[in-house]
């Protein structure tokens, strides 16, 4: 099995599940009457953005070993969405490396007529939905090399990473690249946003992602 054929097989089954649900969202607006949406259109009123961190004080603090540095956030994150088979992400935690406006954007590569593509999701809808494939099988991601870069209080990582069913599989079941963007504030990181890609025989991982630049 190659890496593009397992996750063109993941996106068509992410997309199977969320039909019904999209479906229901769309007939919902089509049964609501017009009156009634040219009310609420009418009644809104547009609220100017706030600062995401200060707007929500209740946010999960993380363990401060966990967003010390750079290098420890990203590593916290792998292990936070990894699992044993029938485990369960720790929530929590994974929410608590986020700032709460953060989000996971899952690409979706090109598939007959449909064009490359992404989706975005808090932490806590991606917990759920690996939450679902952990039940029959373990996941477990980490990443080999980081290429680091850093300006003020704002850092992008390209990480590498493999994944595995078990922990002690010798060969990863899919590699690719984690792109990570971070914020520093009151004395920790936070990750902004986690996008990826992965390797397939027609997109194999460049030479200089498969080592550390030094930061």
């Amino acid at each position: 099995m190659t890496y593009s054929r397992s996750n063109r097989q993941r996106d068509c089954n992410y997309h199977d599940r969320r039909r019904p649900a999209i479906r229901t969202l769309i007939l919902s607006l089509a049964l609501c009457p017009a009156g009634l949406l040219a009310a609420q259109t009418s009644s809104a009123k547009p609220q100017a953005p706030k600062p995401d961190l200060s707007a929500h004080p209740e946010w999960p603090k993380a363990d401060p070993a966990d967003v010390a540095t750079i290098q420890s956030t990203v590593h916290a994150f792998y292990s936070a969405i990894s699992a044993p088979a029938g485990g369960k992400l720790d929530r929590t935690r994974l929410r608590s490396l986020f700032t709460p406006g953060g989000r996971i954007v899952v690409g979706l590569a090109a598939r007959g007529s449909r064009p490359a593509d992404v989706i975005y999701l808090t932490p806590e809808e991606y917990a759920a939905g690996s939450n679902a494939a952990t039940a029959q099988k373990g996941f477990f991601d980490r990443s080999p090399a980081n290429q680091i870069e850093q300006f003020g209080v704002m850092a992008h990582v390209y990480s590498t990473y493999e994944s595995r069913n078990r922990e002690d599989e010798p060969k990863p079941i899919a590699r690719g690249i984690k792109s990570f963007e971070l914020l520093h504030s009151a004395g920790r990181w936070y990750i902004v946003q986690i996008y990826w890609d992965w390797e397939s025989p027609e997109n194999p991982l460049p030479e200089k992602y498969l080592h550390n630049n030094g930061k």
